[in-house]
């Protein structure tokens, strides 16, 4: 097997060509390692993004249920949402985020992991927190897309719903394994 040192594309130009607040698209000029250039690459600039795996007391996961229009589907995942690391922490987004979306509050945040969503065409960071203990508020605050319905399914049941495909979104898939992996481990596993 031959082996080729990875290395990075360079950027000869950059052009923000949509600039919107529900899409920030920009086209960049590069030039790849073997020589080639090129012209238009899109890369989409989109905020950072907040999951909450939110735990109750009793056991239960709290989840959304919500219309997608990407795929034009009612999907099942975690409470998430965006926000702009210049003005909001991650954690302050995740509390939000999970009393917004679900009237829930956590009074405790555990970071689980930063991953990326889509690195070959977007830059967006998820920020992946685990909410133990969460409690309701029943204060709920949408903003103009959202229609959520709240859905509490029993932790026992949360992988056998990934695997059936009831739950599919990717982040929501990484932070659930993510967190049961870490519920799994001392001091949580006293909690399960």
């Amino acid at each position: 097997m031959i082996e080729h040192q990875v290395q990075k594309w360079q950027i000869l130009d950059s052009t923000l060509v949509l600039d919107n607040p529900w899409c920030r698209v920009k086209q960049d000029r590069v030039l790849l390692p073997n020589g080639t250039i090129i012209e238009d690459y899109f890369v989409n600039l989109r905020p950072e993004i907040v999951l909450v795996f939110p735990l109750t007391v009793n056991q239960d996961v709290i989840f959304v249920r919500q219309y997608r229009h990407g795929v034009e589907e009612i999907l099942v995942e975690l409470p998430a949402g965006s926000f702009e690391p210049q003005t909001e922490t991650s954690i302050a987004a995740a509390q939000r985020e999970l009393r917004e979306e679900t009237g829930y509050v956590a009074s405790e945040l555990i970071p689980l992991a930063q991953i990326y969503d889509n690195p070959v065409k977007d830059k967006t960071r998820l920020h992946l927190f685990l909410a133990p203990n969460v409690e309701p508020t029943g204060q709920q605050e949408w903003d103009i897309t959202e229609a959520i319905e709240v859905v509490l399914i029993p932790l026992p049941e949360v992988k056998t719903k990934i695997l059936t495909g009831e739950i599919q979104v990717a982040g929501s898939i990484a932070a659930l394994f993510l967190g049961l992996e870490k519920l799994a481990q001392p001091p949580f596993n006293k909690l399960l």
